[in-house]
């Protein structure tokens, strides 16, 4: 079987660093750890890198969390902390003894049972559960005292019993000798212990919202003050480690909450690392784009929050996950070209973009095709509606519910996805007569990057505003579509009313009419100068090519790409067809159905389709075509010598195969 990949790519490793830097103590003490939230949508490969990083701290004290899961079984922020609690000491080969004694004691007072009972009583039961002599509570009430004096928002219960104790604000020195003098204090300060405990239960169980998240919040306190005092005289040591998967829920935001305000100044050895699909609530609302350079580099949000996104994969990583795919298909007949890997990799990643899960159940749905098919023909298997796979992947990568057939956002979004951004979507007919709650749904889909997977490379040139899907989603939504051409269609004679030239014809294209869009492109010589020209000609050779196109002949077999090529252009053949409307035909045709080539061309759509062409074979005839344009006597261009220097420029580009 192919290796696992979790780990294995550029970005885990980047962000493996990043950790490290944190676990590992520093020079003079030990810096206070921010919590570092990783964003990335679903499918991005956020829990698979939670399970690489747990056993790669392998001897770290550290603990592993399904938050979501724990919200759906309805626990509370204190059950989470409690399973840190337990998590941690687990693995502890540096810091010995790794306990948690005043944390566990407040845990089990507020899950006493008290309600109705009298102070005395309600002592009585929160001591026989506790079962501790109380020898055993000096250091500990001390310690609680000490931690309730400093958590904001005292309930007036609380502030009460701590009156009770006077020696809370002496120091631990000076506290303890007196207590071990006087057992008439030791007592006193043991029962005045219990009515601290009875009263967190009380604000936990019965007081108003704010005094329970005084009693969560101490419960957190307790649980970082008992490390603290593990890691006491132990700077050398490696810090602990918690991973919080899925927190973009209220249990996790909670417990992100209480994480932060619970590591005041004082420095604690505890590092997090949380991950979440969706901006969590609460937090300033500051855009986190593209990671830049190989460094993984979070972005400070506030005091004690760092937060980074998880971007996809790059092109060399998907090379090497389809090496390792061809490795495993052994006798296969290989790629018809010379470096089968590389084409191989080049093909996935035009279809996927890099996006992790789409990369590796593509992959696997290679692998697992019939053995003797071709692998051109296999790409297109795996993705024509009736393989399966579009379906399932789409399910897995639209946020959970969104796939339901009867949503009327899921339905929205499969009649949007014929453009190239869900931005243009909003203005039509369709969804301006809908009702506004689907119009705000549908908004705050498009404009949210971690729910389209917008794929942010850092150019907007290149990858479209944040309203453009991730070209894998927008594909998957596409072939749900029962008939894309006819909503083309629809599309184009919106565009003809409201008089859009450039969108009719973009549609006009989508739906196999080429002349029509061939006549918009040459009639735009004349009025724009060759980059403005060229652009065009470069957004509209991205419109999605029609099922009869990428799901026809195999290349290698009868005509290949040449088949439809010669189809949609026959009409050429009949006579008073001018000469440069001739050439621009066959030009927009050929560059249509081919790839794109090596250095790409910027137009704010990052959408691609290999399956036409899926060995370039077509080059040859954009780059003729090209040159045609420019040296042919008759054509008649405004400035043949600024559109000859670019036109030739832009053909260099398809001598070239786009894998190599």
């Amino acid at each position: 079987m192919p290796r696992s990949w979790p780990g294995q790519s550029a970005r885990d490793r980047a962000v493996e660093a990043h950790m490290e830097s944190l676990l590992l103590p520093g020079p003079g003490g030990t810096p206070q750890r921010p919590i570092t939230l990783l964003l990335g949508p679903r499918g991005s490969g956020k829990t698979t890198l939670l399970e690489h990083l747990y056993g790669w701290a392998h001897g770290v004290p550290r603990a592993w969390l399904d938050v979501a899961e724990r919200a759906g079984r309805d626990e509370q922020p204190v059950d989470v902390l409690a399973a840190i609690a337990a998590g941690l000491p687990q693995h502890e080969p540096q810091v010995k003894k790794v306990q948690f004694r005043a944390f566990d004691i407040v845990v089990q007072a507020l899950a006493v049972p008290i309600r109705g009972l009298s102070d005395e009583a309600a002592r009585k039961a929160v001591g026989a559960e506790l079962a501790r002599p109380r020898s055993g509570w000096l250091s500990l009430v001390l310690q609680l005292a000490q931690i309730a004096a400093g958590v904001a928002g005292l309930p007036a219960a609380v502030g009460y019993v701590l009156q009770l104790l006077p020696l809370a604000e002496q120091s631990g020195v000076l506290a303890r000798t007196r207590l071990g003098l006087s057992p008439v204090l030791r007592g006193r300060t043991a029962g005045a212990g219990l009515g601290l405990l009875v009263a967190l239960n009380r604000a936990y169980h019965e007081g108003l919202p704010g005094q329970r998240g005084f009693a969560e919040q101490f419960a957190c306190r307790a649980l970082i003050d008992d490390l603290r005092r593990c890691y006491r005289g132990k700077d050398w040591a490696v810090r602990s480690l918690v991973l919080l998967d899925n927190v973009d829920n209220r249990l996790g935001r909670d417990v992100l909450r209480l994480l932060r305000e619970a590591r005041t100044s004082d420095t604690d050895p505890l590092v997090v690392l949380a991950t979440a699909g969706s901006y969590p609530q609460g937090l300033p609302a500051v855009p986190v784009g593209p990671q830049s350079g190989p460094a993984f580099t979070p972005q400070p949000i506030d005091e004690g929050l760092m937060v980074g996104r998880l971007p996809d994969l790059t092109r060399a990583e998907v090379d090497l996950q389809a090496r390792d795919i061809m490795e495993e298909a052994g006798a296969v007949p290989p790629p018809r070209v010379e470096n089968g890997t590389r084409w191989l990799g080049w093909a996935v990643y035009e279809l996927t973009r890099g996006q992790p899960e789409g990369t590796r159940q593509v992959l696997a749905a290679l692998l697992a095709c019939d053995r003797s098919l071709p692998w051109e023909v296999r790409l297109r298997q795996v993705f024509a509606p009736s393989g399966g796979l579009a379906a399932r992947l789409l399910e897995r990568l639209l946020p959970i519910g969104l796939d339901h057939q009867e949503s009327e956002l899921y339905q929205a979004l499969l009649r949007a996805s014929v453009v190239p951004d869900l931005a243009q979507a909003q203005v039509t007919p369709e969804l301006l007569g809908a009702g506004v709650a689907l119009q705000q749904s549908f908004n705050a889909f498009c404009t949210d990057p971690l729910r389209t997977l917008h794929h942010d490379t850092g150019d907007e040139a290149a990858d479209g505003p944040v309203e453009t899907p991730h070209p894998l989603l927008r594909r998957l939504l596409r072939s749900a579509l029962d008939d894309p051409a006819a909503v083309h269609a629809e599309r184009r004679a919106e565009a003809e009313g409201l008089d859009e030239p450039r969108a009719a014809a973009y549609h006009a294209l989508a739906c196999g009419d080429l002349p029509a869009a061939a006549t918009f492109l040459d009639g735009l010589i004349d009025r724009v100068g060759p980059h403005d020209w060229y652009a065009e000609l470069t957004r509209l050779r991205r419109a999605p090519l029609p099922a009869s196109v990428v799901g026809g002949e195999a290349p290698g077999t009868l005509t290949g790409p040449w088949g439809p090529f010669e189809r949609f252009v026959r009409h050429l053949g009949d006579e008073g067809v001018d000469p440069r409307l001739r050439t621009v035909t066959r030009l927009l045709a050929a560059s249509w159905i081919a790839p794109e080539p090596l250095e790409p061309d910027r137009a704010g759509d990052p959408y691609r389709d290999p399956l036409g062409d899926p060995y370039a074979e077509l080059y040859t005839e954009v780059n003729a075509r090209l040159h045609t344009l420019v040296t042919a006597d008759t054509h008649v261009l405004p400035d043949r010598v600024a559109w000859a220097s670019v036109l030739l420029n832009k053909a260099g580009h398809f001598r070239e195969m786009p894998w190599q």
